[in-house]
């Protein structure tokens, strides 16, 4: 049921964002008690943080509703393709509230009973005081038919621009996304002039964490990693925020969902690339892979089979070398001086001589700047609002390096940048070169003697541990 609007009187609005717990702010009241204003806290992300100082701007949509919960054509706040932009006017001096204002009064239809309203960011405050956008470019937003239900469309994450120079000596995806809020609520005309819209995050959070789990004491094994990425993940997606009527309760109520998928021939990978490798080296110790946690669409996929007929499962990939570390500066060889130490197969330093196991060098010889691709398939069943740890267990007491993933030089090229060349921890100056698979042995079998286990963990947004601030979005 579509019904039309008549003139306007006073609202106003108090938004709070989905975390763990609540915190009052100051409110800012507008001396006329008409004007609507904002002032906001909001929890941290583990990719870009979103705080209170970082806050930009946000977006509102409300239409009236029918006592039978038909809604109105018109619109109170926004329109059908976009909401009204709240922007941030100043932040108070404890760093805890601040006022965000619309660039006009907007006032209650007389004859609406009840409103619904949206609201949704993506923008954040920058260094340099600019604001990052409420919407991305190329994403939209577009009502229904009935004009009863929002989606934002073509939403992709980001990935890092590898032709850019990295002072920091990596290059994170995650580090380019933010995050992404949502909030919905039915407000009677009733109960006041305060309208509580509860934030919640649209995105899921993934990290990739690695350890040598229960690594014998004579396990010579390291390993060294360059770059970790998460694969054939759908990378464009749609969210709708559904609508639903309860007649018996006089009450709407919504239910987001996405849609996503991936173009015909595009490679989808998210993760981070490191100048200077993460080294495995410790049993137990558990080192990120990522240099900042991902925020990506939530969506369920198939694990890779291992064969090299699926291109569609997914997988974890790394970029990596293994390496035997021996005691001593004389290697035990097989030819005519056992104790030389000049083999071309090993590396002396500090004290220690080195073998290279993976990749493997088509002329046995150690060559430090070497690296290979291996993965480890994973399925996924991600969900919004929550944060997935995956945690490899790699060349532990029973574990090997992973497995040979599908042959893709191209694709796996774009990973990494051009020509890079950095400092190996043997303080020689090197350019990476990508070892192929090579004909020892096939797509989907191990590169050493068994396969990468792993373990995921699931926590809520605001997962132990963290310094996850809690707060109100105050719309007056």
């Amino acid at each position: 049921m579509n019904l039309k609007l008549v003139p306007f009187a006073a609202i106003a609005a108090i938004m709070a964002t989905s975390c763990s717990k609540e915190e009052v702010m100051d409110i800012n009241y507008d001396p006329d008690g008409k004007a609507i204003t904002f002032t906001a806290g909001v929890g941290h992300s583990r990719a870009v943080e979103t705080t209170v100082k970082n806050l930009g701007d946000f977006n509102v949509i409300a239409k009236g509703i029918h006592p039978h919960g038909g809604i109105y054509d018109n619109y109170m706040i926004g329109s059908s393709t976009a909401g009204e932009k709240a922007t941030r006017s100043s932040l108070n001096a404890d760093s805890e509230g601040g006022i965000w204002k619309l660039d006009h009064n907007v006032s209650w239809p007389v004859a609406t009973t009840s409103a619904l309203f949206w609201a949704y960011t993506f923008s954040q405050l920058q260094s340099d005081n600019t604001k990052t956008d409420v919407m991305p470019t190329g994403v939209t937003l577009a009502f229904n038919t009935e004009g009863t239900t929002p989606s934002i469309n073509n939403f992709k994450p980001v990935k890092a621009d590898l032709k850019a120079a990295s002072n920091a000596g990596y290059w994170n995806d995650g580090d380019n996304q933010s995050d992404f809020l949502i909030a919905f609520t039915q407000q009677k005309r009733t109960a006041g002039t305060s309208v509580n819209l509860n934030f919640k995050h649209a995105l899921c959070q993934v990290d990739i964490k690695a350890q040598s789990a229960n690594k014998q004491d004579n396990d010579d094994r390291i390993v060294k990693i360059k770059g970790a990425w998460i694969v054939n993940t759908n990378n464009t997606g749609n969210i709708s925020a559904g609508y639903n009527w309860d007649d018996t309760k006089k009450e709407a109520t919504i239910d987001p969902k996405w849609s996503a998928s991936i173009a015909a021939n595009d490679f989808s990978a998210y993760g981070s690339f490191y100048t200077t490798p993460i080294l495995l080296g410790t049993k137990n110790t558990v080192k990120n892979l990522l240099g900042s946690t991902l925020m990506i669409i939530p969506q369920t996929t198939t694990a890779w089979d291992k064969t090299a007929g699926d291109t569609e499962g997914t997988y974890i990939l790394l970029l990596c070398r293994v390496e035997l570390e021996h005691p001593g500066t004389a290697h035990t060889g097989t030819g005519s001086d056992a104790d030389d130490t000049t083999l071309d197969d090993v590396k002396i330093q500090n004290g220690k001589h080195y073998h290279q196991q993976f990749p493997v060098n088509a002329n046995s010889k150690f060559e430090a700047g070497e690296y290979g691709f291996v993965c480890v398939p994973v399925s996924t069943d991600w969900k919004m609002g929550k944060r997935y740890v995956y945690t490899l267990d790699i060349c532990g007491a029973a574990t090997g390096a992973g497995s040979y993933p599908l042959d893709l030089p191209d694709k796996f090229a774009k990973l990494v940048p051009a020509n890079h060349k950095y400092t190996t921890f043997f303080g020689e100056e090197a350019t990476l070169k990508i070892v192929p698979r090579g004909d020892i042995k096939g797509v989907g079998e191990p590169v050493l003697d068994a396969a990468i286990q792993f373990e995921v963990s699931v926590e809520s947004w605001a997962d132990a541990g963290s310094d996850w601030t809690n707060g109100n979005v105050n719309l007056q």
